[in-house]
């Protein structure tokens, strides 16, 4: 179990993306361009991709999935209990083609299989079906592999607008957007293949890293092979940088606080506005009003239509931040 504390820097992680679009955008070849990766192929496809991976699994079950030699086991070595383990890590990113083969399909014929009677109680087989997914996810990122879910694009038509979302059913695509750091809807534009993670109206997405529009490179260019690395890694870095960004934010909330603290006079008071405003925009507010309330009790009050601190006799006007 690890602990954070609110100062704590936080290390980079495995990340999980989500690709979904039409056929024929390439989907599987681009995520095999991560880098050292394991293709679950539960769709029949890996033999359409331009590249092979490095390992490929062809599953028809979860339990062609979800096994000891490809998650691990343990084992007694000299009387000792140790944790060997499977094939996955002989890779660093795990490719899952598709997610609702694998979901909807192999994790809920299994569910079923534990307990005949979630044939019927959907809620209980989701829930359980919601268990052992993130068990499995669990056991990936403890083994530090990245993961990408490849999905088909579903379009649903609300009046004139079109939507595009990874087609699963309506619980398994909850799941699987709540637990992606980005999700990426692939369309050819002009010819080209383009990659879009912000949402919009007619479109689902996620864009934790906060990446653009990116075209994919031409099959068999330099730039391709490492195409779905360089995302990982795009995506590695901007959730360590706002790591960072939200230290040094809570660090520069400590410090006002230390100051506002030590405030005697009216014009330290108006000089701490100085440093309120240089706080992160979501810590402003809610900065100024403690100065606020905490100085009223050193009579030194917040007069609204000028924006400034005053003695408490020279004003009657106090109140809230605007």
């Amino acid at each position: 179990m690890a602990i954070l504390r609110k100062n704590d820097v936080v290390k980079e992680r495995p990340v999980i993306i989500v690709l979904y679009g039409t056929p024929g955008t390439g989907k599987t070849s681009l995520a095999t361009t991560a880098e050292s990766p394991m293709l679950i192929d539960t769709d029949r496809g890996f033999d359409r991709a331009v590249q092979r991976p490095d390992i490929v699994v062809t599953a028809s079950q979860w339990e062609d999935i979800y096994n000891e030699e490809i998650i691990g086991k343990y084992v007694i070595e000299n009387g000792v209990q140790v944790w060997k383990p499977g094939l996955i890590s002989e890779c660093k990113t795990i490719v899952v083609d598709t997610a609702k083969a694998m979901l909807d399909d192999y994790l809920s014929a299994y569910a079923i299989k534990l307990d005949y009677k979630l044939e019927k109680n959907t809620l209980k087989r989701y829930g359980l079906m919601g268990e052992l997914f993130k068990q499995f996810v669990g056991v990936l990122r403890a083994n530090e592999s990245d993961i990408v879910f490849i999905c088909h694009d579903k379009e649903n038509t609300d009046g004139d607008i079109t939507k595009h979302s990874p087609d699963c059913t309506g619980q398994s695509k909850d799941l699987l957007i709540r637990i992606a750091d980005q999700v990426g809807y692939i369309c050819k534009e002009n010819n080209n293949r383009v990659i879009k993670f912000e949402p919009t109206d007619n479109r689902v997405g996620k864009n934790v890293a906060e990446i653009p529009d990116t075209w994919v490179p031409n099959y068999g260019t330099a730039e391709f092979e490492t195409c779905m690395a360089d995302i990982i890694k795009r995506v590695k870095k901007a959730i360590v940088s706002k790591s960072d960004a939200q230290v040094k934010a809570q660090k520069d909330v400590d410090e006002a606080r230390g100051k506002l603290a030590a405030v005697k006079t009216v014009d330290e008071a108006n000089d701490l506005i100085v440093v309120a405003h240089g706080l992160a925009k979501i810590h402003q507010k809610a900065f100024m009003n403690q100065m606020i309330k905490e100085l009223a009790e050193k009579g030194i009050m917040f007069d609204k239509k000028t924006k400034k601190f005053v003695k408490n006799e020279e004003t009657a006007s106090s109140g809230d931040a605007a």
